[in-house]
């Protein structure tokens, strides 16, 4: 549009000088006495200004820009504090629990439409084994199903062929979390008698050779004493599948 704008100036101004000569060439004006300037002052301000806008409209693209790409690295900086933070979590986790073997970095989820499973940065030459327990600062979140020299597949804890060994802190009953395929696992074979309640927190117990004694597995969400042998019991997992990001590979207690 500026463009356009400009040549219509243009033309226009050789038009305007021709005619001015034509008029000189018959008498009609005498250019010693006119002030051109005053024809032509109102069509050079007109170009000007269309180039000053023009001129403005590339600046305030070009900060624009500039703000832009400003908050995509202040974003990434805070996404990299906030990184640090977790992996000297992790790493003082590791101090702590002699029994970590290796901290990884979760690089996808796995393409098994028939299995809950994520993949991680470590595998063999870092120490990683299958049936190694696999934990994050919040909790339990799976255990490594397969791993070759630097990757490793995790089953998720809320797949339906996961199972683990589990304790209520409060009352020390012992029962089995499983996995349901949804964001919600299941408290198996507590009887009916047995003394749990809705907000009980759930660890590992050990008990089932695997899975070390005191990691955190959820929370009691919901209680029904149907008929039969055993209570049905909905627990919350600590740790939500979908907001993994580093994880620590724990050894198993075979």
């Amino acid at each position: 549009m500026t463009k356009r704008a400009n040549l219509f100036i243009i033309v226009g101004i050789c038009l305007i000088g021709f005619l001015l000569i034509s008029y000189q060439s018959k008498g009609f004006l005498n250019f010693n006495k006119l002030d051109i300037s005053i024809v032509i002052s109102p069509f050079q301000y007109m170009k000007n200004f269309f180039y000053e806008t023009l001129k403005l409209r590339e600046e305030n693209r070009h900060l624009k820009e500039q703000l832009y790409q400003m908050l995509l690295q202040q974003k990434s900086y805070h996404e990299l504090i906030e990184e640090n933070k977790r992996l000297k979590s992790l790493l003082n986790l590791k101090e702590k629990r002699k029994e970590v073997v290796s901290i990884a970095k979760v690089i996808r989820v796995g393409s098994n439409k028939f299995f809950k499973t994520f993949w991680i940065d470590k595998g063999l030459e870092q120490g990683v084994k299958v049936g190694m327990p696999v934990i994050t600062l919040n909790g339990l979140a799976g255990k490594i199903i397969f791993t070759s020299a630097n990757f490793s597949e995790v089953l998720s804890l809320t797949d339906p062929n996961f199972s683990v060994s589990v304790r209520v802190e409060r009352t020390r009953v012992e029962g089995v979390v499983s996995g349901t395929g949804t964001n919600i696992c299941v408290l198996k074979y507590i009887p009916l008698e047995e003394d749990v309640a809705v907000g009980d927190i759930l660890i590992t117990s050990g008990t089932d050779g695997i899975f070390p004694e005191g990691i955190k597995v959820g929370v009691v969400k919901k209680i029904e004493r149907k008929k039969g042998f055993f209570q049905h019991i909905e627990v919350l997992p600590y740790q939500s599948e979908t907001k993994i990001e580093e994880v620590a590979i724990v050894k198993n207690l075979i």
